[in-house]
């Protein structure tokens, strides 16, 4: 089917991972991750190797569920505002062997439960939804929670960065991989 013929592997660290962008498009070019979400699947692997199995992550902004999927091992939420978003992860978890339960997809509207060790957010084009989101996100946030974000260069400027700084606290970048940066950032009580 078409469907299949488009469907591409991820290959990282955590393993190989079949992906397809949804709905299905006939734009062979589309992939379900780009570089930003290898880059930090990449770091995850070498600079947290001992993440515990029942670490809480939370994922916001993860377009087709490429990191949900290669971190599926754990008992991670997905943030995003999309439908499409939460129904390519919902398709991508079952191209992969993996159940994904749907009180694990909030939209960005829902507050998690509890607070997390692990947060991920991929970039959003508009900076007005990553406020939002990091507004949300700092009261949930503990002394411990890492937070590590990911983008395209070319959608990471200096307003982004301090948006981080202003919400939740000493940000630095990673060096730029593959045209992908990474953005750390401290949560200041």
């Amino acid at each position: 089917t078409t469907g299949q013929l488009l469907m591409e592997e991820l290959q990282v660290p955590q393993g190989t991972f079949k992906l397809q962008r949804f709905p299905v498009q006939s734009h062979p070019s589309l992939r379900a991750w780009d570089a930003a979400d290898e880059y930090v699947l990449r770091h995850l692997c070498e600079s947290l190797p001992a993440l515990d199995k029942s670490a809480q992550i939370w994922i916001y902004n993860d377009n087709f569920g490429a990191l949900r999927i290669a971190l599926g091992q754990f008992p991670a939420l997905s943030i995003s505002d999309s439908y499409l978003a939460h129904r390519g992860t919902e398709i991508n978890a079952k191209l992969n062997s993996q159940q994904i339960d749907s009180a694990s997809l909030l939209s960005s509207l829902e507050t998690p439960a509890g607070s997390p060790d692990l947060v991920i957010i991929k970039i959003p084009k508009t900076l007005a939804l990553l406020q939002d989101q990091l507004c949300r996100l700092k009261p949930l946030l503990n002394d411990n929670s890492r937070i590590i974000a990911a983008g395209m260069a070319k959608h990471i400027h200096r307003s982004t960065l301090n948006l981080f700084e202003q919400q939740i606290g000493s940000t630095h970048t990673s060096l730029a991989w593959k045209k992908a940066r990474l953005i750390f950032c401290t949560p200041d009580p």
